[in-house]
């Protein structure tokens, strides 16, 4: 307990003194048992699929497609995006860059 001729202005914050503990071993820490099942790091199975058929027109799909949809997760709210451009042209994706970034 405090004393009564304690001031805090002179004296500082007070703290109660503090009792060693004979018992205390350091930070606690689990204790390890051997697992003899134990096969290392979990690896998911490829496992077939017999209704996948690969479909080489996926990517020609919408031919004319107009618009784009992004699912943004946001650490940080006031994120700004500007300036999107999709395209299959190399040349036109750098034209692009040079008007609106460079």
């Amino acid at each position: 307990e405090k004393p009564e001729d304690w001031d805090d202005e002179d004296d500082g914050e007070w703290e109660p003194p503090s009792l060693d503990n004979p018992e205390y071993k350091g930070p606690w820490k689990p204790t390890m048992i051997d697992n003899p099942d134990y096969k290392g790091p979990w690896e998911h199975p490829m496992i077939a699929n017999p209704d996948y058929k690969e479909d080489p027109t996926l990517a020609t799909r919408c031919k004319d497609c107009a618009m784009i949809g992004f699912e943004l997760w946001q650490v940080k709210a006031g994120t700004i995006f500007d300036d999107i451009i999709v395209t299959d042209s190399l040349d036109e994706a750098k034209v692009f860059a040079q008007k609106t970034f460079f």
